[in-house]
């Protein structure tokens, strides 16, 4: 099976995200991507009013949502270490 992982703060996901996402999906013919947003990401720190994690997970699921093999995962948003 052919895995994709993309990670990234995602905050919010925008149709750039989507669109690379669709791209290295269809180009590398993948059966799975692994969209994985951070919950402490290691470049930057995240601004004042960012969205609660829940709502950020639900944004990506929106924003991912009508490429087939997506499929949201919240492991990094539970780590308390920066997401790499």
């Amino acid at each position: 099976m052919k895995i994709g992982i993309y990670g990234g703060s995602f905050n919010p996901p925008h149709l750039g995200h989507v669109q690379a996402a669709e791209a290295a999906s269809e180009k590398l013919k993948l059966e799975k991507l692994l969209v994985m947003p951070a919950g402490i990401p290691p470049h930057k720190k995240l601004p004042e009013g960012t969205p609660a994690e829940a709502a950020r997970i639900e944004m990506a699921k929106i924003a991912f949502s009508k490429i087939p093999c997506a499929e949201i995962l919240d492991y990094e948003m539970n780590s308390r270490e920066p997401s790499y």
